[in-house]
């Protein structure tokens, strides 16, 4: 609606108030039951509207201002401060009404129902609604104004001021509602049952007598209810942001109801004030809402100036020390800029120049236009004054590293010169002089045996594999001990054979040690004896009886010992032992024979003799000859007795006698 129909609206309205609004009101209040019976005023069907606008005296609530009801079973409509009841084919139902009324205080109530919905309105707007279904029952019963007629109790006489009560068999919507609340202009609209309006009588101007009203105890004409305006937005007045991005935009809205209003720009946060400041260019709407909750609202926008260009700054690039900086900014029609840089430099000329340019001169520069009292944003352009460069480097590398100097990977000690452009573009000269100190990578091929190991930086090792230590010279340059370790077993003790022990001293004594590939031999024995041989012998004597051991070594590893003992089985004389005096030949195997070379163990040449009494030579043998067994050298036995004996060997002569007993 355009703000000249709305204003034009409000003074019609205003104006045909004055002549149309009811001009008494009925007072209820005071002793004794006052109230105004109106005949029997059914609405049937599933549509009703029920209106009246009330003040009430006492606190009470639940109050009759329109009554056709007794109970909850015949209650045609019901309408109180605090409710609307009403009973269907479907059930009894009630409507709050959520919002408070207070004493002494004009308030317009109206309840309708739809077949669908039962909806409570206070001063026009909707407060609570109510899912509902079915048709409204009927009753004879009379309906009341400010009390029920057929049982009237004092507990439900309304006390204070009646006026416009309208009883309609149609459900009014919230647009007729808020714009007849003071009063209506047809007098006999569609649906429209009973209007009573009080001007000094009881009558129903819709004009049916039948419901004239007829007051019921002392009811009096009292003063006319005020009037209740509807709740509009009649003005929205935006004033713009003054500049682009600016939030000092307003609003001020102009709007009228009932009661206090209340306003906002987000429809949540509400206040007295009408007027919104601060705000930024933009869409909003204006709210307004009535002491009931009733909200309208309105679209409108805060505009702003279009945006000042940002200036565009051009200098030289690249920039270098000792070259003229020329500065300039695009002119802009009707603008003026402003600039300010490093070294306190400022200026509100498009164009400046700063010759001989210098790292002072280095850092932001900000520009900014100026148009209609508005600023553009701020461009802040960094400049740098590049250095021009004659760099001595003096410096030192490893053997195992290179230097970079431009293309140049240098790794020998000297003089260089590089001439280059810096990454700006300004000419520079680099002279370079290169040290150069060792670094080492060594390679140590160690081996140990198996158990044993080495402790190197604190590492200990023990096994097979490659080391590598990472250490630093004295110098600081990254160096390199690697050690490939190897740890080879131990081997077996070797397998050494021998002719031990040999028959004779003199007699030939071998021994040797299985071969063991990539093996060396280490003999040790008696006498000094040693020997490196796999295979060794020599001629056995006494002194050379003992043991011989063995070792190999392979892979520098040795072997446990493998020993053998050198004997020789006869290495007696025949002056180490006392000789036999009597052998027993009786042929019991004990002491049967006189076995020299068994009985003495020598090796000694000899010739044993034996005589009998008379001279006579019995027997005779020598080395690996027969030994005497009691029987002469033709092998008859002799007799029991004694005998001579002769015994010549290498060292001399024994004799003596020899007993045979049998």
């Amino acid at each position: 609606m355009s703000l000249f129909l709305k204003l034009h609206w409000f003074i019609f309205f205003s104006c045909a108030t004055l002549v149309l609004h009811a001009q008494n009101s009925i007072n209820t209040s005071g002793a004794g039951l006052r109230w105004v019976s109106v005949g029997d005023i059914d609405v049937s069907g599933n549509q009703i509207t029920v209106e009246a606008i009330f003040r009430k005296s006492t606190a009470a609530n639940t109050t009759n201002l329109v009554s056709k009801h007794t109970d909850p079973a015949t209650c045609n409509y019901l309408l109180r401060p605090n409710s609307f009841q009403m009973a269907t084919t479907n059930g009894f139902y009630v409507c709050v009404n959520t919002q408070p009324t207070a004493t002494n205080v004009w308030y317009h109530a109206a309840a309708t129902y739809d077949g669908i919905t039962i909806k409570y309105y206070l001063n026009g707007c909707l407060v609570n609604s109510l899912a509902a279904s079915g048709n409204l029952i009927t009753t004879d019963l009379i309906a009341g104004i400010g009390m029920q007629s057929a049982n009237p109790l004092a507990t439900e006489n309304f006390r204070g001021n009646i006026d416009e009560v309208r009883i309609w068999n149609v459900a009014r919507t919230e647009q007729e509602i808020q714009l007849n609340m003071n009063f209506l202009l047809s007098t006999t609209q569609p649906g429209l049952l009973a209007y009573y309006k009080f001007d000094n009588n009881y009558l129903n101007i819709q004009g049916n007598t039948l419901f004239n009203g007829t007051p019921q105890g002392t009811v009096v004409f009292d003063v006319e209810a005020p009037l209740f305006i509807p709740l509009t937005i009649v003005l929205v007045q935006p004033i713009d942001a003054t500049c682009f991005g600016y939030s000092d935009g307003s609003v001020s809205i102009t709007a009228i109801g009932t009661g206090a209003l209340t306003y906002s720009i987000d429809g949540t946060n509400y206040g007295a004030s009408s007027t919104f400041t601060n705000l930024s260019a933009g869409n909003y709407t204006a709210y307004v809402k009535s002491p009931q909750g009733c909200i309208v609202s309105q679209a409108f926008s805060v505009a702003e100036p279009a945006q000042v260009p940002i200036p565009n700054i051009n200098f030289p690039s690249p920039l270098c020390e000792t070259d003229t900086l020329s500065l300039s900014i695009d002119s802009l029609s009707g603008a003026t800029c402003s600039w300010t840089g490093p070294n306190n430099f400022s200026t509100n000329s498009l164009d400046t120049i700063i010759p001989n340019a210098s790292f002072v001169n280095s850092g932001i520069y900000s520009a900014f236009f100026t148009l209609n009292g508005c600023n553009s944003d701020t461009l802040n352009q960094t400049i740098n004054v590049n250095p021009i460069y004659d760099i001595l480097v003096d410096t030192t590398i490893c053997s195992n590293e290179t230097y970079n100097l431009g293309s140049q990977n240098l790794n020998n000690p000297g003089e260089y010169t590089l001439s280059l452009q810096t990454v700006a573009g300004c000419d520079s000269i680099i002279h370079l002089t290169l040290h150069v100190n060792p670094a080492y990578d060594i390679v140590r091929d160690t081996s140990l045996c198996e158990g044993e190991f080495f402790i190197f930086q604190g590492q200990t090792l023990n096994t097979t594999g490659t080391f590598p230590f990472y250490l630093q010279t004295t110098l600081g340059c990254d160096s390199t001990i690697t050690y490939n370790l190897i740890v080879y077993p131990i081997p077996n003790p070797p397998i050494i054979t021998s002719n031990s022990p040999v028959e004779c001293p003199g007699d030939l004594f071998t021994f040797q040690a299985d071969s063991v590939p990539g093996g060396t031999y280490s003999w040790t024995g008696m006498n000094g004896f040693s020997s490196t041989s796999i295979v060794n012998s020599f001629n056995a004597q006494v002194s050379d009886i003992g043991i011989y051991a063995a070792t190999v070594t392979v892979n520098g590893c040795e072997s446990p010992l493998s020993e053998i003992e050198l004997d020789i089985n006869k290495l007696y004389t025949f002056d180490d032992f006392d000789f036999p005096n009597v052998i027993t030949a009786n042929g019991d195997g004990i002491n049967d024979t006189l076995d020299l070379e068994s009985y003495f163990q020598t090796c000694q040449q000899f010739t044993f003799s034996l005589f009998d009494r008379w001279g006579t030579l019995v027997y005779e043998y020598s080395n690996g000859g027969l030994p005497f067994a009691g029987k002469s050298m033709n092998s008859d036995d002799l007799m029991d007795g004694v005998y001579f004996y002769k015994l010549v060997y290498d060292e001399g002569t024994k004799n003596g006698y020899i007993h045979i007993i049998r």
